[in-house]
């Protein structure tokens, strides 16, 4: 081989070997684009553990519908005293009607309707017959969340309320409910309460039609048990509540109280007799679709002046719960045993 040929036959080898490890760059960089970056593991996992499948997903603990049981979902209890003369005729749950005397005094929490009758970007979804009419906070916040939402959902501002709470101004002067001639009356209408209003539409063509829950109006009556209202007098039932239907006529008494009398038809007074065969140790039971656990139960009311009713404590904490009275016999407790989701946050742990 002569000189010429030798250093041909080295360049051949060189650009072999030259394109040779090109094809292995351009393969290198087309490996590492394909790698997936690996989720970050904790060090006490084996790379086999990695390769192994997924666990299954827990099984659905939430009901697909609200269930009633019976038994004993809260465990622990405190007793609190109450003043019967007062306390029997307080709460929620207190089913006035227009015989019974109204023996509460003027609700201490009222605020004025207006304001509540706007969405968080102060975009008018509802109105009022009188800038004068009150409710209690608590209802007004719980109306201005059904109102938000069937506005969201049907895209209709046209509700009003017609009636609330309308004090005179002895009232706001003596702290009292008075008639119109300043007498104070014996006879209640729920409005007293600051916890009952009455529906009628406002269309915006100078009519005030009447709420009556019909068409995209059946949103309200469907779904306000959710934030706690109730249609207080439905048909078919003038002799149990010993007043006429209304069915512009919707009252707070709170959830989950609403909810249970929503799912099983009962008014408010059948409600009651319903919740009288319940005690501390034998609870309804109410487990709802967002996974929240409830339970109401039944306190008879001593013979003297006050009674000790037992309240839902977790460990050195109270439970939320409400007492109401029932007007002359004894105590409703409703307490929240979990909050919805509770058991999802502690599998989570």
């Amino acid at each position: 081989m002569n000189k010429k040929e030798f250093y041909a036959k080295l360049k051949y080898k060189n650009t072999a070997f030259g394109l040779a490890c090109a094809l292995l760059i351009i393969l290198g960089i087309g490996s590492a684009c394909n790698i997936k970056p690996e989720r970050a593991t904790p060090d006490t996992e084996s790379s086999q553990a990695a390769e192994e499948p997924a666990p299954k997903e827990p099984e659905e603990t939430v009901p697909d519908q609200n269930t009633y049981t019976r038994g004993k979902a809260a465990t622990d209890f405190k007793y609190i005293s109450v003043r019967n003369e007062s306390a029997l005729g307080e709460g929620l749950l207190t089913p006035y009607a227009f015989e019974v005397e109204y023996k509460g005094e003027r609700p201490k929490d009222l605020v004025g309707i207006y304001e509540y009758l706007f969405d968080g970007k102060g975009t008018q979804i509802a109105y009022a017959r009188s800038t004068q009419i009150y409710l209690t906070k608590e209802t007004a916040e719980r109306f201005n969340a059904l109102i938000r939402d069937f506005k969201g959902q049907t895209g209709l501002a046209t509700l009003m309320i017609f009636d609330g709470y309308v004090p005179d101004s002895e009232d706001l002067k003596n702290n009292e409910y008075w008639s119109g001639d300043y007498t104070k009356t014996s006879e209640c209408e729920e409005h007293f309460l600051g916890t009952a209003i009455d529906l009628k539409l406002y269309p915006g063509d100078g009519s005030y039609p009447d709420f009556t829950g019909e068409d995209k109006y059946a949103w309200i009556l469907e779904n306000m048990p959710h934030y706690g209202f109730i249609l207080r007098y439905p048909e078919g039932k003038e002799d149990i509540t010993g007043h006429e239907a209304q069915k512009n006529h919707i009252r707070y008494v709170a959830y989950p109280d609403s909810q249970i009398i929503y799912d099983n038809g009962f008014t408010l007074e059948e409600y009651i007799e319903e919740i009288k065969k319940y005690d501390y140790k034998n609870q309804y039971i109410l487990t709802d679709t967002h996974g929240g656990k409830y339970c109401v139960y039944y306190v008879p009311a001593d013979k003297s002046r006050s009674t000790n009713v037992p309240v839902p404590i977790k460990g050195d904490e109270e439970l939320k719960y409400r007492i109401s009275g029932d007007g002359k016999d004894g105590y409703i407790v409703s307490c929240m045993v979990e909050q919805p989701g509770e058991n999802d946050k502690e599998k989570d742990k």
